[in-house]
């Protein structure tokens, strides 16, 4: 480890990618800093090599880490392994501060890595006091919300040279786009992120030192509904005399109660502050009644409907200075929402791909259909060249869509509108204005969409390809895991899932990109490993996690509900919605216990087990309320949802949940409890009270007949979800054999056809794929015939269709998503079980590489992210041997295990690159 190089270096173990809150040198966090790190080593082919202490220093400037003067925070030399999830524990921070940190680490044989190289931090506003401004919009009782107002304040910099840095502290709801001096702060959209504004308000901050220039300044925040503000608008589907209206923007609307104050008014609030070369912390601008605005070029913007902007106008607008002479008013005071203005922890929602469209078939003049290639989340750019006047004022509409009309070669909007007959009951529309100025580039600002082609109307010549950018919107979670094997049907099938996933990760985890695009919170759960596989989704999910503690009803919101529900829990977060007859079910509202629980597996955080813990009590009084003799029947209203050709009771699903959430809890008592020597404190009281609650709902389990039948062994209605459910709740523990053999049987009896839903998809998996049938699953995933994933792949489709039975639907009257990542499962067996890579210790501490050699495939490679580094795997058959290869990051202890029919030989290794082989068995 201490072997000197020429140059005097050291070689050994050292530290990289330095992150707080899972974040590179984040800007505007909150007071609470987590520093994590990673291990590599310069030493070739060192093997289990391992920290063992580290050491961090946390300082106000550069000059004083380096002297090692003036700290923060020194940890001093810590006997610890884990190089994440590491609080800080310095003198107090406060506003505006900004850190510089850096660690060494020390390896087995106690020698001593070189310093890291410096990373940093910045706190936000932490207090409110410390927020001078006033949320100011367009005035409480403004009736046109579908206009996108913009919002000016002006300030002066005296002496540019004299500042250091500056920043600017923005929060708007519903979504807002923000410029200095007529730059972008960002590249970002729909800024500052969901929430339940009753309890939390995402505020961003911005380094705008480069931007401000001396003399006057101009702040501009242009405001967009999201959904905060889109329940304002009035429907779209009107009725008359008995038929629908053509022309409807779309906007979902079968909301039956919703919270008072999580919906509201267009507003903001924001704060400019510069720091000076004397250390001078100096506010310069604040959101006030002395901020003017007007209504901008963007005169029509929804959620769900679209966005129309006038270039027109925005010309316009251009040069005009402010004033009320040139036609801005005042700003106005609004009502403050209830939640708390916090920094938004995890990153921001970019145009993560760019590319040109397929295709693109003339229809008409001026009238085109454009093919993607791949159907997303996102909207098309228009690059308009040599517009002229004769084009001026002429709109440009564009009607995305995820299907063609056949009869007129159009799109078809049904799967994006939740419309049943006709091409256009009501209309999502994209439509531009041009200016005739020559050349023209415009996009959406305060909207996207989910869609494969789109419809263009109104196109001044011929539409080419390079005219039409597709641009696809995701939050910036960091991809790496891969996957790859010697069939290139199954490799499409990641490729779809994997689309489907990025399609839906927006400030929550949606459900789809046009219908709802509403953070349904069970595939927080049920998908986690599936999504944690491809991407780093450490500071995403925890924003996810917050507001499903946010979502919680007190005792104030449940009454007004009209229900004895406080403590529930609800099913969508932020709960902008609640639709009558689909909101309580325990694998949606369990979600509070659920995903903090997947969090802490993957990520072995126990942070948010302590956060959760509260609201998971509440809960789970409330859950116990609504059983009736000791089962949840007549209760949960989802169940297995998304099943095809068999059923399997909701009381059993509901139950086996229930059950499980009991049987975590008890868990979490006990890691939350830690090292007290005392020998029982309140969480050893509650873990047993948790213990013999479970107990009591798995013996009320065995005695209700929809649930286990004694005389013939068979759980539910024997159908494959009844089986995988009871499984991998525990609730078959005594029966596992029997439950597994019954289970194999029942996907046999249907022809290797998948008929769960997405509660049990993910269980049958596991079940099957735990007890050593792979073989199974890979017949379910591979099946020719409908419903399998092949089907998809061999149908063309670029992303997951909401059910099984897609082509049924469409055929008929009811059209739905064909962008839904519920039924993504299938990506977790991919890499836990074809490469063999999976956890087995919170935080991958402990690890298995033991892949399935799936008999039809030659090879398969890929890799995942752990909170210890990215580990890799490659395997390989030739003749009768079997090569495997793998990569193991510093800090996980790996079970290496060979496939049964190669020998099954088994060894534990720690870091490095290994190989090994086998031969077939006799």
């Amino acid at each position: 480890m201490t072997k000197m190089n020429d140059d005097g270096g050291l070689i050994g173990m050292r530290t990289e990618d330095l992150r707080v809150q899972a974040l590179k040198n984040p800007l505007g966090i909150n007071e609470n800093p987590v520093f994590s790190w990673q291990l590599v080593s310069d030493k070739k082919d060192e093997k289990n090599e391992r920290q063992t202490a580290y050491r961090i220093l946390v300082s106000e400037s550069e000059a004083s880490l380096i002297n090692e003067t003036g700290m923060l925070w020194d940890s001093g030399v810590v006997k610890e392994s884990r190089c994440f999830g590491i609080l800080y524990q310095g003198k107090k921070l406060h506003s505006a501060q900004k850190a510089y940190w850096k660690v060494m680490v020390w390896d087995g044989e106690n020698q001593a890595s070189v310093w890291s190289e410096t990373a940093s931090f910045e706190t936000g506003l932490l207090e409110r006091e410390d927020w001078k401004g006033i949320w100011i919009g367009q005035g409480e009782d403004y009736e046109n919300q579908e206009l996108a107002p913009v919002f000016v304040g002006e300030f002066e910099v005296a002496d540019l040279e004299q500042v250091v840095c500056a920043r600017a502290y923005i929060s708007g709801l519903g979504v807002f786009l923000a410029d200095m001096n007529g730059q972008k702060l960002s590249d970002a959209f729909f800024e500052p992120g969901e929430s339940d504004a009753t309890k939390t308000v995402y505020y961003v901050t911005y380094d705008i030192t480069n931007q401000l220039v001396s003399g006057t300044n101009f702040l501009t925040i242009t405001l967009g509904n999201g959904q905060y503000t889109g329940y304002t608008i009035n429907p779209v589907m009107v009725y008359q005399d008995g038929t629908k209206t053509k022309f409807g923007r779309y906007q979902k609307n079968d909301s039956c109660f919703v919270k008072p104050g999580i919906c509201g008014r267009k507003k903001l609030i924001a704060q400019v502050e510069l720091i000076l070369k004397d250390g001078t912390r100096k506010i310069v601008c604040t959101s006030n009644e002395n901020w003017l605005w007007v209504n901008g070029p963007t005169v029509f913007q929804n959620w769900y409907g679209g966005e129309d902007y006038d270039a027109c106008l925005a010309e316009e607008l251009i040069g005009k200075i402010p004033s009320e002479e040139n036609g801005w008013a005042k700003a106005k005071k609004m009502q403050s929402p209830k939640g708390v203005l916090i920094a938004r922890e995890c990153p921001p929602i970019r145009i993560e791909e760019r590319f040109i469209v397929k295709s693109v078939k003339k229809l008409g003049e001026g009238h085109f259909l454009v093919d993607v290639g791949k159907n997303g989340a996102g909207f098309v750019e228009l690059v308009l060249h040599g517009t002229t006047k004769e084009n001026r004022g002429n709109w440009i509409s564009m009607y995305p869509a995820e299907m063609i009309n056949e009869a007129d070669n159009g799109v078809d909007q049904r799967s994006c509108t939740q419309s049943w007959s006709e091409k256009f009951d009501c209309v999502i529309r994209d439509s531009y204005r041009m200016a005739g100025t020559g050349e023209e580039r415009w996009h959406p600002s305060f909207c996207y969409h989910g869609f494969q082609y789109v419809e263009v109307v109104g196109f001044p010549g011929e539409l080419t390809s390079d005219q039409i950018i597709c641009c696809r919107l995701a939050v910036a979670n960091e991809k790496h895991g891969t996957f790859e094997t010697s069939n290139q049907t199954l490799n499409r099938i990641c490729e779809i899932t994997d689309r489907s996933i990025s399609s839906n990760m927006y400030w929550s985890f949606t459900d789809c990109p046009q219908i709802e695009k509403l953070g349904w919170i069970e595939t927080s759960h049920l998908m986690f490993a599936s999504v944690a596989d491809v991407y780093d989704i450490r500071a995403w999910m925890k924003k996810i996690i917050h507001d499903i503690c946010d979502s919680q009803l007190d005792n104030e919101q449940a009454s007004l509900a009209g229900n004895n529900e406080e403590g529930f829990v609800p099913g969508i977060i932020p709960a902008f919605y609640r639709i009558e007859g689909l909101y309580k079910d325990p694998n949606w509202n369990g979600a509070c216990v659920f995903t903090p629980w997947a969090y802490y597996q993957y990520y072995g955080d126990e942070a948010v087990l302590r956060q959760a813990f509260p609201v998971i009590e509440r809960y789970l009084a409330y859950l116990d309320r609504q059983t009736t003799n000791g089962v949840l029947e007549n209760y949960a209203q989802m169940g297995e949802w998304g099943e095809y050709g068999e059923h399997t009771p909701n009381v059993l699903v509901a139950t086996c949940a229930y059950y499980r959430m009991l049987v975590i809890t008890k868990q979490i008592c006990e890691i939350l409890k830690g090292q007290k020597k005392q020998k029982e404190n309140k969480l050893d009281k509650k873990a047993k009270l948790y213990e013999a609650k479970a107990q009591a709902v798995r013996d009320a389990f065995y005695h209700h007949p929809e649930c286990y039948d004694e005389a013939t062994e068979q759980f539910g209605t024997g159908s494959q979800a009844s089986y995988a459910i009871a499984l991998f709740s525990g609730m078959a523990e005594e029966h596992e054999e029997q439950a597994v053999k019954a289970l194999v049987e029942a996907v046999k009896k249907n022809g290797y056809h998948l008929t769960s839903g997405e509660v049990g998809l993910k269980q049958v998996f596991t079940a099957l794929a735990e007890a050593g049938y792979s073989d199974v699953v890979y017949q379910m995933v591979m099946n020719p015939t409908a419903p399998s994933y092949r089907v998809f792949a061999d149908n063309g489709l670029t992303t997951l269709p909401e059910y099984w039975n897609y082509e049924e639907l469409w055929l008929g009257s009811m059209v739905r998503s064909r962008n839904h990542a519920m039924m993504g499962h299938v990506r977790e067996w991919m890499t836990s079980f074809v490469l063999g890579l999976r956890p087995q210790s919170p935080g991958w501490t402990k690890m298995l590489v033991a892949p399935y050699a799936v008999a039809e495939l030659t090879y398969a490679k890929g890799s995942v992210m752990t909170p210890w580094g990215i580990v890799k795997v490659s395997w390989k058959k030739e003749n009768e041997s079997f090569f495997l290869a793998a990569y193991i990051p510093l800090g996980i202890i790996a079970t290496v295990c060979m496939p049964k029919e190669y020998g099954g030989s088994q060894l534990e290794v720690g870091s490095g690159e290994w190989k090994f082989e086998a031969k077939v068995e006799n």
